[in-house]
């Protein structure tokens, strides 16, 4: 065998070595019945030997914001009935995360589908799916997508290095109660309104008509992060992404 044919061979073998491999890692990730005994939140749960597991790939409002009851109430309806779960680990506090699965349905997925949650901290082989979970749920507003009329007359700039965020109100509403949430659960809540601009710092400082501080060390990740204002009743009224 020559030098080219043998450098193609080991080419070949070193791939297939590596796409078992990889194959078995995700084939590793086993699942078992559970049974969910409690929600306590539209992201986690309770089961019946006491765990708690945080559903993967998702963030649901917290409890008392908008829309923080569909996602609970969907969970609601398969207590004490019979589950599968891939254990993917644990968090920092202390609950397992995990994938959830009813007959053939993908639970954590059909959350983020019916818009009772947005994309989170996805696994990577799972980012594509989500993605055109969550753009089914935008594209048809539902749930935490659902929009009001006035929603074009509100505009946001994020300057991730400085961090700070412009809000631009191009129809003179009121934005008093209106919040402002990043990707994660971070969420700034407007006490006042501020004519057509307000810039909110992240940081401490005292405020001001047209500036305002956050009062967090840092709000807005360098390499991406996601944009959500809510009016006073919840309805999305800007969201916007980088990466």
């Amino acid at each position: 065998m020559d030098k080219k044919h043998a450098l193609l061979l080991a080419f070949l073998i070193t791939t297939l070595i590596a796409g078992n491999y990889f194959f078995f890692v995700e084939a590793g990730v086993s699942r078992e019945s559970v049974e969910i005994t409690r929600v306590l939140d539209g992201d986690t749960v309770e089961l019946d030997d006491g765990r708690k597991v945080r559903l993967a790939n998702i963030n649901t409002p917290e409890k008392g914001l908008a829309y923080s009851e569909l996602a609970r109430n969907y969970l609601e309806e398969f207590v004490g009935k019979n589950l599968e779960m891939e254990n993917l680990g644990g968090d920092k506090y202390g609950r397992t995360l995990g994938r959830l699965y009813f007959d053939d349905k993908y639970i954590n997925l059909e959350i983020v589908r019916q818009g009772f949650a947005h994309t989170y901290l996805v696994f990577e082989d799972e980012e594509r799916e989500f993605a055109r979970a969550e753009e089914y749920a935008h594209d048809r507003e539902l749930g935490i997508w659902e929009s009001p009329e006035y929603a074009d007359c509100i505009s946001a700039t994020i300057n991730k290095y400085d961090e700070y965020v412009v809000v631009y109100d191009s129809c003179d509403l009121d934005l008093k109660e209106w919040t402002i949430k990043d990707e994660s659960t971070k969420t700034y809540r407007i006490d006042e309104d501020a004519g057509s601009e307000l810039t909110i710092y992240s940081g401490e400082g005292e405020d001001s008509t047209n500036v305002r501080y956050w009062g967090k060390k840092k709000i807005w990740n360098d390499d991406k992060d996601r944009i959500f204002i809510r009016d006073s009743s919840g309805l999305l009224v800007f969201y916007d992404s980088y990466s």
